[in-house]
C-alpha cells in the first residue's frame, strides 16, 4: 500500500532541489520565488515526519531556507546578485544532501522489512 504522506513529502523534497537548480541556471526571479515556496513547503512537511533521520532531514531543509531567503533579498535588491546565486548553490547542496538522506533511509526501511520476514 502506498504511503501518500511519504509520497508528498518526497515529492516536495525532489521538487525543492530541481526548482533551486532551475534558478541557478536561469537566474529567473520567478524561479527563485518558486524555489523558496517549495523549500518552505518541504520544510513544513518534514516537521511531522517520524523517520529515523528526521532531525537530519529537517536540518537540511532549514539550511536551504536560510540560504534562499537571504538570496532573494540580495537578488531583488540587485546589490549582490552573484552572492545570491552562490547562496542558491549552497541551498542546492543542502537539498542534495537531503535526497541522499532519503535514499539512506529508504535502504534502512527495506532492510528492516526484510528482517521482519
Amino acid at each position: 500500500m502506498i504511503n501518500w504522506g511519504k509520497v508528498w513529502s518526497d515529492f516536495f523534497i525532489f521538487l525543492a532541489l530541481t526548482s533551486n537548480i532551475g534558478f541557478i541556471f536561469s537566474h529567473d526571479p520567478y524561479q527563485l520565488i518558486i524555489a523558496i515556496g517549495v523549500n518552505l513547503i518541504a520544510t513544513v512537511l518534514k516537521f511531522g515526519a517520524k523517520k529515523i533521520l528526521s532531525a537530519e532531514l529537517l536540518a537540511t531543509a532549514l539550511v536551504a531556507d536560510l540560504h534562499l531567503i537571504p538570496a532573494a533579498i540580495l537578488y531583488f535588491s540587485e546589490t549582490h546578485v552573484d552572492l545570491a546565486i552562490g547562496l542558491a548553490v549552497g541551498a542546492a547542496v543542502a537539498n542534495a544532501i537531503s535526497i541522499i538522506l532519503l535514499f539512506i533511509e529508504m535502504v534502512m526501511e527495506y532492510r528492516k522489512q526484510e528482517d521482519n520476514y
